[in-house]
C-alpha cells in the first residue's frame, strides 16, 4: 500500500471511529446544554485529549500488550472505568429528577476545572482506548518510518481530529442550546446522559 493510500485509509478509519457516539460525546452534550456556554465543554474536551495522549504514550511503552496478556488487570481497569461512568450517571440522573434551583443558568459560573477532570476520567479510565490506539495506529505507519516515531505522529493527528470533532460538535450543540435552553430540555438531556453513561458502564464492565 502506497503512502497516499495509507493516509486515506488512516483518515477514513479515524473519522469513522471518532464520530461514533460514546460517553465522551454524551458528556460534552450535557455540559453545553446544562450551562448554556462552551467553556466547561472545552475544558472537558481538553481532559479527554490529555487522557488519550497519556494512554497512547503508555501504550507505546508496552502497557497495551501487558493488559492484553493479563486479563485480570484488564478486567480490573474495565470495572474501574465502569465505576467512573456510573459515578457520572448518578448526578446526571439526580439533576433530571430533582433539578437544582439554579442549575443550568446561562452565564453562571462554569466549573471548568471540574469539567476537565470529568473529561480526563471519562476517557482515561477506559482501558479500551489505549488498547485500540495501539492496535489501530501501527497499521498505518508508512514504510521506512521508524515505528515509534510513526505511531507518535499518528497519535497526534488522531487526537487532533478528536479535538476538532468535539469542538465542532459542541459548537453545533451550543447554537441549538440558544433555542432549546429550558429547564425541561435540561432535565431531558440529563436523563438521556445518565442513560448513556449507564449503558456504556454496563457494556464496559461486561467487556462488550
Amino acid at each position: 500500500m502506497t503512502s497516499p493510500m495509507i493516509s486515506v485509509a488512516f483518515l477514513t478509519g479515524s473519522l469513522v471511529v471518532i464520530v461514533t457516539p460514546g460517553p465522551d460525546l454524551a458528556l460534552i452534550t450535557r455540559l453545553v446544554l446544562t450551562w448554556g456556554r462552551l467553556r466547561p465543554a472545552v475544558a472537558a474536551a481538553a481532559g479527554m485529549v490529555a487522557a488519550g495522549a497519556a494512554q497512547a504514550a503508555v501504550g507505546a511503552l508496552g502497557m497495551a500488550a501487558l493488559l492484553a496478556a493479563e486479563p485480570a488487570l484488564f478486567t480490573a481497569l474495565r470495572w474501574a472505568g465502569a465505576t467512573v461512568l456510573i459515578g457520572m450517571a448518578v448526578p446526571a440522573l439526580r439533576s433530571a429528577l430533582w433539578p437544582p434551583a439554579r442549575a443550568g443558568t446561562p452565564g453562571g459560573d462554569a466549573p471548568a476545572g471540574r469539567a476537565f477532570l470529568q473529561g480526563l476520567a471519562c476517557t482515561g479510565t477506559n482501558p479500551k482506548v489505549g488498547v485500540f490506539l495501539m492496535a489501530f495506529l501501527p497499521q498505518f505507519v508508512p514504510p521506512g518510518v521508524e515505528p515509534a516515531r510513526g505511531v507518535a505522529l499518528l497519535a497526534a493527528v488522531y487526537l487532533g481530529l478528536v479535538l476538532l470533532w468535539l469542538l465542532t460538535w459542541m459548537t453545533v450543540v451550543g447554537r441549538l442550546a440558544k433555542f432549546v435552553h429550558t429547564p425541561a430540555v435540561t432535565r431531558v438531556t440529563c436523563g438521556l446522559t445518565a442513560a448513556v453513561f449507564t449503558f456504556f458502564a454496563v457494556r464496559l464492565a461486561l467487556g462488550a
